[in-house]
């Protein structure tokens, strides 16, 4: 794919260090079948960096002094099943220890809407909230219903206010297909582009704390510099700078061996390589990480799932385009 495989398509943004100019690269085309070049308004499914937009939204009413990070979310929605459950703080929910399972799987025998997002706040605990480190995408659901009963507003718009501080113009939950990058082909659904990839959010048919959003890489280089600038917008602060830090600073440990920071990661090395950087990736192929010590970030955006999944790890591809940024 990265090879210029037909329908294959990335596009990257590179800054090596704070003040230097940024590096740019698009290429290939949106889809198989599809001629038209690759520009910077292509929107790609961003799968779980939507997470870092919803941990954004999150953090913001935690500064706003609305939601308190260690007091039990059980009052605002009961999430989890068990009797531990009614432990779980929105910390534990942004970070993955909240001890929910990694998948609300009910969309496999084919419950959907709000049925299934009951469904899945209902999931089985598999350990106490606290004692180990699960990536949930159950809980990071779980965190956009919270959000959207303190607020009494959708997340669909509180991540508007989010993107319209950062700056991600084009960040959207509902991209025209033309302009979507295509991604898997998928039993039941056929071939997918300008819809979500992720077969949970798809199900839940509606906007979802894990997963949904489309953007470019404009969008994704507006978050990082954000991060970068210690919560600093482009023309107004987005975060404290204590709500940076909280992303910033692992509290917990992957088996996987990164650090798990509020929302981010911290030194995967898996995609990240010797970095010591934060950041996240996506599953359709998407990724990007901050250097603190140099002040560099990248963004890359790879559609590695089109048409299949199969034998598109692109690890080594992220470790490569990511080493730069370090540079002093």
């Amino acid at each position: 794919m990265v090879n210029g495989a037909p329908g294959s398509a990335w596009s990257s943004l590179r800054v090596t260090a704070t003040g230097q100019a940024e590096e740019r690269m698009l290429r290939g085309t949106p889809a198989f079948g599809d001629e038209t070049p690759l520009r910077a308004d292509h929107l790609f499914d961003l799968a779980s960096l939507t997470k870092m937009f919803t941990t954004v939204a999150a953090l913001r009413l935690v500064d706003e002094g609305r939601v308190d990070l260690d007091a039990p979310v059980s009052d605002t929605v009961r999430v989890g099943r068990g009797a531990a459950a009614a432990a779980i703080t929105l910390r534990h929910l942004l970070t993955h220890t909240s001890g929910l399972p990694a998948e609300g799987a009910l969309w496999r025998r084919g419950l959907t809407g709000e049925a299934l997002r009951a469904g899945v706040l209902q999931s089985e605990l598999i350990a106490a909230p606290g004692s180990s480190h699960c990536y949930s995408d159950v809980g990071f659901i779980a965190v956009g219903v919270l959000l959207e009963r303190i607020t009494a507003r959708s997340l669909d718009s509180l991540i508007g206010d989010v993107a319209a501080a950062l700056g991600a113009d084009d960040l959207t939950w509902r991209p025209d297909p033309e302009l979507a990058v295509a991604t898997e082909t998928q039993p039941g659904r056929g071939p997918i582009r300008g819809e979500v990839h992720d077969e949970l959010a798809a199900a839940l048919g509606r906007p979802a704390g894990h997963a949904g959003l489309f953007g470019t890489a404009d969008d994704i280089g507006a978050l990082a510099r954000m991060i970068r600038d210690r919560g600093a917008g482009p023309s107004t602060r987005v975060l404290s700078e204590e709500s940076v830090r909280l992303m910033s600073t692992p509290v917990a440990q992957a088996e996987a061996g990164y650090g798990q920071a509020v929302g981010l990661r911290v030194r995967d090395a898996a995609w990240m390589g010797r970095l010591d950087a934060i950041g996240h990736t996506g599953f359709t192929g998407t990724c990007f990480a901050v250097c603190p010590a140099s002040g560099g970030y990248g963004v890359l955006l790879v559609n590695r799932v089109h048409p299949s999944r199969v034998d598109a790890d692109i690890s080594e591809t992220r470790r490569s385009f990511l080493a730069r940024i370090a540079t002093e």
